[in-house]
């Protein structure tokens, strides 16, 4: 591709009085698994909605977003689902219909066959139940799934664990390793040593608005992350095995 497949430029977003993203050129390309990191409030969903063009309006104050070289708000609804997937935090079900049919009614173009794609997120045996009776981290995995039979080159996730276990942690980090040759992945999370497992690259979000980027190895650093999240952190161990520990 010439184009990236997603791209910003001098994008700024504000609320209540306050800058969350401060003039962001990034863009991430084909293979690359994109974390996005900061703290509460820093406007990390807020940015994964407008990266999706499902953002608030009202927050953006400059600047544009581009999927493969194109302004994402000049792409019909039908194209765009078929260049972007979106995973927000929480699912929201109306309706008691199984998950089987959800995957069903969730595919644009086919990429990805949706036994396959339950059975590597350990939600196979999901599949004819319901979706309101799903506990959280089921519908989360469920979630998931339905981004991937979508069949969009890019899937924009919003913390994709946050209710996962650690064994299911490591196995949603597991599929994402499996999906690079196909796909980019922007993700929020906020889990540093997930995120150490799970990135290829990094995005800070830092408090004054500004926002930093580079591969994992050279983010994740006990610099950065203090000025991320306002603690200090030391890594323990060797660089195979290392754990980063807020203190």
């Amino acid at each position: 591709m010439n184009a990236p497949l997603i791209e910003t430029r001098a994008l700024t977003l504000a609320a209540a009085g306050r800058v969350l993203v401060q003039s962001l050129d990034w863009r991430a390309a084909i293979g690359e698994r994109w974390c996005v990191i900061g703290r509460n409030a820093a406007g990390k969903s807020s940015l994964l909605r407008t990266l999706a063009g499902v953002g608030d309006a009202a927050l953006l104050r400059g600047g544009r977003v581009s999927w493969l070289g194109r302004v994402a708000a000049d792409w019909p609804t039908t194209d765009a689902a078929a260049v972007r997937s979106f995973l927000p935090q929480q699912a929201s079900d109306r309706f008691p219909i199984t998950v089987q049919r959800l995957l069903e009614l969730s595919v644009v173009q086919p990429r990805h066959e949706a036994a396959a794609t339950l059975d590597a997120l350990d939600a196979l045996a999901l599949a004819g139940r319901n979706v309101l009776e799903l506990s959280g981290g089921e519908r989360q995995r469920v979630a998931l799934a339905q981004c991937a039979v979508q069949g969009a080159p890019l899937l924009l996730l919003d913390e994709p664990v946050a209710f996962q276990d650690p064994a299911h942690q490591l196995q949603v980090a597991q599929w994402f390793d499996t999906l690079h040759r196909d796909h980019a992945l922007v993700i929020s999370a906020h889990d540093v040593n997930w995120i150490a497992r799970a990135a290829t690259h990094v995005l800070a979000l830092l408090p004054d608005g500004h926002c930093e980027q580079g591969s994992a190895a050279e983010m994740l650093d006990a610099d950065r992350l203090r000025r991320v999240y306002g603690c200090d952190w030391r890594a323990v161990g060797s660089d195979a095995g290392r754990v980063w520990v807020a203190q």
